[in-house]
């Protein structure tokens, strides 16, 4: 019975820790994608890469985020979600210009969000 249990604890601390999402990574892959959708010069050749940034879009919402943050960040990611759909259906409909645009908004959403993640020097000293 004692042996039983055991394995039933390992197991599910086996399972939460494969559930938690390394958010740094995520957002490191992020990046990378975005970087590769800057020299696409073909609708065609955008719609996989949209689909993967979808993926870690999604990988990202499922992130632990601290307390105070974690409205604002998912409501960030909403959006940048929303805006890679919209930018996917544009270059589905090989319309490059709208799908660029759409990930120009993505890039202004990822300096907005990442500016929450600093803190200031007085923010340290002050609470």
């Amino acid at each position: 019975m004692r042996f039983f249990c055991i394995v039933i604890c390992l197991l599910g601390m086996t399972f939460s820790a494969m559930a938690t999402v390394d958010l740094e990574q995520t957002m490191k892959n992020m990046a990378l994608q975005y970087k590769q959708t800057r020299d696409i010069q073909q609708s065609a050749d955008l719609v996989p890469i949209l689909d993967e940034l979808i993926i870690l879009t999604q990988q990202a919402l499922e992130a632990k985020f601290a307390d105070d943050k974690a409205t604002q960040y998912t409501t960030g990611l909403h959006k940048v979600l929303t805006e890679l759909k919209a930018a996917k259906h544009a270059a589905e409909q090989d319309d490059l210009p709208q799908a660029k645009q759409h990930l120009q908004q993505v890039d202004a959403l990822r300096k907005e969000y990442h500016k929450l993640r600093k803190v200031s020097f007085w923010q340290i000293l002050f609470g």
